[in-house]
């Protein structure tokens, strides 16, 4: 069994945001790290698609942690994620979100 975390975020954005929003994301994906060097395995975000869309969220971002301490850092003290979650307060008009984290029990791959 992997010890990697996923880290799953929905995002309130209006579609006027929504650019703004990946715009942003691409950025931050190139500025974070930890102890100078990148630490997160994977990130993706898009937009929403779905029965999510009928409850607002538009937004979605998925990231794939080595570890739950890598997954705490990003949330407490990652400064690019501190500064993409304030670049979306001030730019995106962010109406709410929703996170959820899990550690595999099954997976499957096409190899």
């Amino acid at each position: 069994m992997t010890t990697e975390i996923t880290r799953v975020t929905m995002i309130k954005i209006p579609e006027q945001y929504l650019d703004i929003a990946l715009k942003g994301f691409e950025t931050f994906t190139k500025n974070q790290k930890k102890d100078g060097e990148p630490y997160i395995l994977s990130m993706a975000a898009g937009l929403a698609q779905g029965h999510v869309k009928e409850q607002g969220y538009t937004f979605v971002t998925k990231s794939v942690f080595k570890s739950k301490d890598d997954m705490e850092y990003y949330e407490k003290k990652c400064e690019g994620h501190l500064e993409y979650k304030k670049f979306l307060k001030e730019n995106a008009s962010v109406e709410g979100l929703m996170t959820c984290y899990f550690t595999s029990g099954v997976s499957w791959e096409i190899s």
